[in-house]
């Protein structure tokens, strides 16, 4: 009996020990894995709140690459229709003055608003992106303005060092000047190509503008569908005949 006693007393020992054990390792393993489970849980929450912050700095990014890009067609088609409304205004202020003559004679040197503009690469980039496109029809527009100030800027001085030339009879902001026939042959080429360059200017002021603003518009119209910008953009011309465009 005592035998007996003490074998069942070891059984049960050993089975307590060995369930002991048994609990100890199946609590581990469960604890290990709850462990792991938040802790891929933080991590994929970290990896999300990281990705979605990227994301973000990414849009904002594109974003104010994007208003860049505006802001200078904004003010690249802005400029031309300024060059075109100033040459305009030169003859139309002749003709209230009864005042005729060639037309040299009669547009002075238009000053302001030609500074260059240059489209930027990673403008550019963006707008490739997102419109392939406008991209073609942007990408030169940098380049026509400024050639197209650059003609405005070389007729003023052109004109300006040949005046210096000649003295005058001043009646209000309007010269007299008298030549002789050897002031007169030297300046009939060089008025000819005074005359050549307003020309140019006249064509390039009115073909540019317009292709600027119709530009312009399709970009406003391609950040507000791609990237959420809206922009509203009114030409002053639908209100005022002789003013310049303008955003808001």
């Amino acid at each position: 009996m005592a035998a007996e006693a003490g074998a069942i007393a070891g059984a049960v020992t050993g089975g307590i020990t060995w369930w002991t054990i048994i609990s100890a390792f199946g609590g581990s393993i469960f604890g290990a894995t709850v462990s792991a489970v938040v802790s891929f849980i933080i991590q994929k929450r970290n990896l999300d709140a990281a990705k979605r912050q990227r994301d973000e700095d990414k849009l904002d990014l594109r974003k104010a690459r994007a208003y860049s890009l505006l802001f200078k067609m904004i003010k690249l088609a802005s400029s031309l229709e300024n060059l075109g409304k100033a040459l305009q205004g030169c003859f139309e202020q002749a003709q209230k003055q009864g005042l005729t003559g060639a037309p040299w004679q009669i547009v002075q040197p238009i000053v302001g608003g030609t500074d260059e503009i240059h489209f930027a690469p990673e403008e550019m980039a963006l707008l490739l992106s997102i419109d392939d496109k406008l991209f073609n029809e942007i990408a030169a527009l940098d380049e026509l303005h400024n050639s197209t100030a650059a003609i405005f800027a070389l007729y003023g001085n052109k004109r300006t060092r040949i005046l210096e030339r000649f003295g005058a009879t001043m009646s209000g902001n309007i010269g007299t000047t008298g030549l002789t026939q050897e002031q007169l042959d030297w300046l009939a080429p060089r008025a000819a190509e005074l005359n050549g360059l307003i020309a140019a200017m006249q064509e390039r002021s009115q073909i540019d503008a317009k292709q600027a603003w119709s530009a312009l518009l399709k970009l406003r119209d391609s950040l507000e569908a791609n990237l959420g910008i809206r922009h509203r953009l009114v030409h002053k011309s639908e209100i005022e005949p002789s003013a310049q465009a303008y955003a808001t």
